[in-house]
């Protein structure tokens, strides 16, 4: 069976027209330069495929050409002899026409008494202008030589069995091959792209200093790189403290070409990746519901909105984009939705959006879910039932009647008003709408209400629009299709495992925080490496080549995360506080399998609240585990 056939990246030049337009390619040619009589030296045909497949965009770079003289001086000659055939005759016309004008003028003359005398001056009228043109074609012939000679390889014209490889850049030749030799063919081309110069005529024990020379090169500058990946894992303190966007874009760099940060990213995915479908699943059952109640229309349509790719951008740049899609609408006031995958940036684009946008403002349905819940919650006290039997469907109408959205003095605010609550909810929100009974009850509240609650928060969006504010609501596809605006836009990322290394980086840099602070030297590296390791399972922890390198990957993970930090403007999604997710959960400082730990301890309060005298104790314990990760709060907050 024949193999398949192997790409030539030699590019053969069919005229002297093509080798000039060659000419103009601004990175390194290298051309073969050969004749029918021993035809081209096939044998670097390896070599130079082995250099385009492996070097990054090398066609943008390098260009092979190979120009075959047998070819190129036919060009030449045949279009010589064309300009030549046109140049004679142009001179016969123009003789005609000299002759013709001499004749003229001798019939003015006395025809009898000068006719011989006439007629030599008319021949020799004639015999000069011959002359003339015989001068100016001699010129011309000349001239025409010097417009057919071939750029550069007209000083290599001469015929030899010997191949000959000539190194151009910007129209001059700047090194020259000699010899069959593939070693010293790659050698001279990364010289010549780095702009230094080879011998071409060497010996074998000057090729080997070449090469030994050009590895130590190669060394020494890979050290060098590793010398600055060095100083660049260390992330300063104050970097880490920040918290932020910046604070993960250092981390995603310190750990550059880092296997185990490699795999923690991919795990990390997978986590967020199942999360996000496990909320999306519960979240469609109380749409559903809600439906089903008819509080919900059934029938509404799903609206496209525009894609924004962030890869490889940052969040300002996201930004840009975004208020150029708006156009003047911020000018009169408008609402904005933003939907995406956790870890694409949410938050921080619209944080953003906020400082450049005017009169605008943000929207988190969280205020209103721990509203119903304060007020089902004082329901069942009041009425001595159980939280279910305060959460049916009359009793969440009569809720949703002592909610009030409305501009109170200068600012629009939503009060309370029943079941012996009446509060402003921007006054009682960081104290009463976070107690312990509301906190606790929230996912069963949550569960039975989404209809309500984008019902209300439709009405009161579209209020403050109406006033000439910019509200900016990010979520979910599934609740924010009932938003009523034309301007909707989804965060995308074409590789899901940067939205991993942005997560992880953000846990890593999370739990770093408190023992960074207590270093003196500035050497967070080894606490960062710790942590990062820590967060892995124990089979992947273990596993050797924590650093090694996949030399075949490198380059491609490596842009991979460099990307990802560009972009790190994502890093704060996963503090993001999605309007449709009203468990107000933060976001953890450990890996997947610290959710189970988190299920057994909402567990624990509910088996606390069945029997009040384990109350107490849940407390205590609830209390110490909260002062041990007080700084990881801090950062979440």
């Amino acid at each position: 069976m024949a193999g398949r056939e192997k790409k030539d990246y030699r590019k053969k030049v069919a005229d002297v027209a093509e080798w000039v337009e060659k000419l103009e390619f601004t990175g390194l040619t290298v051309a073969e330069v050969y004749s029918d009589v021993f035809g081209p030296c096939d044998v670097m045909r390896p070599t130079i495929e082995k250099f385009m497949l492996e070097e990054e965009d090398a066609d943008k770079v390098i260009q092979f050409l190979q120009a075959n003289l047998t070819v190129l001086d036919k060009d030449v000659k045949e279009r010589m002899e064309e300009e030549k055939k046109k140049e004679a005759e142009r001179a016969m016309l123009a003789a005609r026409q000299a002759a013709m004008s001499g004749s003229d003028k001798n019939k003015e003359a006395k025809k009898e008494e000068k006719s011989e005398g006439d007629g030599e001056e008319g021949e020799t009228e004639e015999g000069d202008a011959k002359q003339d043109l015989d001068q100016q074609s001699d010129e011309k012939e000349a001239s025409v030589d010097d417009k057919f000679l071939i750029p550069i390889i007209e000083n290599y014209k001469k015929i030899s069995p010997r191949p000959l490889f000539l190194f151009i850049k910007n129209k001059e030749v700047i090194d020259e091959l000699r010899t069959a030799s593939p070693p010293l063919m790659m050698l001279m081309i990364k010289n010549s792209m780095s702009g230094r110069k080879t011998t071409g005529e060497q010996s074998g024990l000057q090729r080997k200093i070449a090469e030994k020379r050009a590895k130590r090169e190669a060394e020494e500058k890979e050290k060098e790189e590793e010398e600055k990946l060095a100083k660049l894992r260390d992330v300063p303190l104050e970097i880490i403290e920040k918290q932020n966007s910046e604070t993960s874009e250092a981390i995603i760099t310190a750990f550059t070409d880092h296997e185990g940060f490699k795999k923690l990213a991919k795990l990390t995915t997978a986590e967020i990746k199942k999360r996000d479908d496990d909320d999306n699943e519960k979240l469609e059952a109380g749409i559903k519901l809600a439906i089903d109640k008819g509080v919900l229309d059934k029938d509404k349509e799903d609206p496209k909105p525009i894609a924004i790719n962030v890869l490889g951008r940052s969040p300002d740049e996201v930004t840009v984009e975004i208020i150029e899609k708006l156009g003047d609408a911020p000018q009169k006031g408008c609402i904005m939705t933003l939907e995406g995958l956790s870890g694409t940036g949410k938050g921080t684009t619209v944080a953003k959006l906020k400082e450049k946008l005017p009169n605008s403002s943000t929207w988190s349905n969280g205020d209103i879910f721990r509203s119903i819940t304060l007020l089902a919650v004082k329901f069942a006290e009041e009425k001595k039932v159980d939280l279910e039997e305060s959460l049916k469907p009359e009793n969440l109408a009569d809720f949703m009647k002592m909610l009030k959205f409305d501009k109170f003095g200068d600012q629009f605010d939503v009060e309370i008003n029943g079941l012996g609550v009446k509060e402003m909810v921007s006054k009682v929100n960081k104290t009463l709408l976070k107690s312990k009974e509301v906190a606790t009850n929230i996912p069963q509240v949550a569960a039975v209400t989404q209809g309500e609650v984008i019902m209300f928060v439709k009405d009161a969006l579209a209020q403050m629009a109406a006033s000439g504010m910019n509200v900016l609501v990010e979520g979910r596809a599934a609740t924010l299709k009932y938003i009523d605006t034309p301007h909707r836009f989804e965060l995308v990322m074409s590789d899901e495992n940067i939205i991993g290394a942005r997560r992880a980086a953000q846990r890593i840099g999370s739990a770093a925080l408190a023992e960074a602070k207590e270093l003196k030297d500035g050497k967070t590296w080894e606490i960062l490496e710790k942590i990062c390791k820590s967060m892995l399972p124990a089979e992947e922890a273990d596993a050797p080549g924590a650093e090694q390198k996949d030399e075949g990957g490198k380059e491609d993970e490596k842009a991979k995360v460099e990307e990802a930090g560009k972009s790190g403007g994502g890093d704060n999604a996963g503090k993001e506080e999605e309007g449709e997710k009203v468990e107000v959960k933060k976001e953890e400082a450990t890996p997947a399998k610290e959710e189970a730990k988190k299920e057994d301890s909402a567990k624990d309060k509910d088996a606390e609240k069945a029997d009040p005298g384990k109350e107490e104790q849940g407390a205590k314990e609830e209390a110490k585990k909260e002062g041990a990760k007080e700084e990881a709060k801090k950062a979440e907050a």
